[in-house]
């Protein structure tokens, strides 16, 4: 019988959920003022390198996006040595953070069809 998960999706869940866990309670850095969600985690074929995708709300967002995607890439190898103790892999993927707009992006996409809907008086 087939697996129904592969290897790197079963650790990029695994990782999903560290780095949350890190990011929430380890990293005390008072820089970083909202709150953050690891959304996603991408790893490569050879799970040596994960693309961390991040999301998160507040109201300042374009300064706060990018000066935070600078602190959490700074400190990804601080939050590599936490995951060292806490995952028992051979290779702990290098990280690097990156910023994951789809919410919004969602959110603008149920804007515009709410007001076509409202406009047409269509019922979706």
């Amino acid at each position: 019988m087939e697996k129904s998960f592969s290897r790197s999706s079963r650790i990029s869940q695994e990782l999903q959920k560290n780095i949350a866990v890190i990011i929430q309670h380890s990293l005390k850095d008072p820089r970083i003022k909202t709150i953050i969600t690891v959304s996603e985690v991408r790893l490569s074929k050879d799970l040596s390198y994960a693309q961390v995708f991040i999301s998160f709300l507040e109201n300042n967002y374009n300064l706060t996006v990018k000066k935070t995607l600078i602190i959490l890439n700074k400190a990804a190898g601080y939050i590599r040595k936490l995951l060292c103790n806490k995952m028992n892999l051979r290779i702990i993927p290098t990280i690097v953070f990156f910023h994951d707009d789809s919410f919004f992006k969602g959110n603008k996409i149920s804007v515009l069809l709410n007001k076509i809907k409202k406009n047409n008086n269509i019922i979706l």
